[in-house]
């Protein structure tokens, strides 16, 4: 049986094919953390949590030197890409690589649980890997719920990468998912719209 990394350990390394490209890693992340993640079933409320959060997120992670990479063993590729089908038929748009771990191997090798098919053994939801490619951080299953699993992973990465609360009085949460300002119409004011009632024949 496999040794499962722990933490202080060097991630292993592996290669893989994605929709997003060739993977090398962990050097695809050298330099920059990175948090490996088990993608939940595709289209389950699990998903639409776990990956709406993190995809909302993706742009200030980035500013933080935080690359997302997912990992599921469902097959990507039926029915074409299922990102762009999220993206176009429910706002989300992850632009990290979600690799296509069908036989388990990549899940086996960092104990990682995902989609449909459990296996004994394999319950880690995700880990955070620091820019020299140490795990610092395992997330393991079962939790309460997903939004615990969230917070963890944004409190322990605000740890891990030194970053001050007290900052916050000085410039905003770049985590925080603040909500669109209202657009400014200018002098023009908007009517109820109404729709009209008419009466159809029937063929």
């Amino acid at each position: 049986m496999t040794t499962l990394p722990e933490i202080g350990d060097l991630a292993p390394s592996f290669e893989v094919d994605t929709l997003r490209g060739h993977i090398h890693f962990p050097e695809y992340a050298a330099g920059n953390w990175c948090i490996l993640f088990a993608h939940p079933a595709n289209f389950t409320s699990a998903w639409a949590m776990f990956s709406a959060y993190i995809a909302m997120k993706e742009r200030a992670l980035d500013a933080r030197n935080v690359k997302l990479v997912g990992l599921s063993n469902e097959a990507l590729r039926t029915n074409h890409d299922w990102s762009d089908k999220a993206r176009r038929f429910i706002g989300i748009y992850l632009k990290g690589p979600v690799i296509e771990d069908l036989d388990f191997r990549i899940a086996q090798l960092y104990g990682l649980a995902s989609g449909r098919r459990p296996q004994a053994g394999l319950n880690r939801l995700a880990l955070i890997i620091d820019p020299q490619g140490v795990i610092q951080l395992i997330i393991n299953r079962p939790l309460p719920n997903i939004e615990d699993a969230l917070t963890e992973i944004e409190k322990e990465l605000d740890r891990l990468q030194g970053f001050s609360k007290a900052s916050a009085n000085t410039q905003p949460n770049e985590l925080e998912v603040k909500e669109q300002p209202d657009v400014i119409l200018g002098d023009f004011q908007p009517k109820i719209a109404y729709f009209p009632k008419k009466n159809l024949k029937l063929n």
